[in-house]
């Protein structure tokens, strides 16, 4: 979320932020537009996985899958970077992880 603008530190030091906290978010906004701008975040945090950082999908999940996923955590205003950043690990495999996909 670095490249984005959205943090200036990484998941791990930035996991007690909530959603509400980071730029794309904003409360004066309607749901709905709300939700096109966590989409945004969704689709670019997919391609930066994938194209940028070598994951791949887990057992079970695809793209669209794996934006879903991050959506659901990125319009709730409550939710935390920590939140988003497990979400991730659930649907993504990382190249330095040792999981079977």
């Amino acid at each position: 979320m670095r490249i984005m603008n959205q943090l200036d530190s990484s998941f791990d030091a930035s996991g007690t932020l909530k959603m509400s906290n980071l730029l794309y978010y904003n409360p004066l906004s309607s749901s709905d537009e709300r939700k096109m701008a966590a989409a945004l975040i969704a689709y670019q945090l997919d391609a930066v996985f994938v194209a940028g950082r070598g994951a791949v999908y887990e057992q079970g999940v695809d793209g669209s899958t794996a934006i879903a996923g991050m959506l659901e955590i990125l319009v709730k205003g409550d939710k935390l970077v920590e939140d988003l950043a497990e979400t991730a690990d659930e649907l993504y495999a990382f190249w330095n992880e040792d999981k079977q996909v």
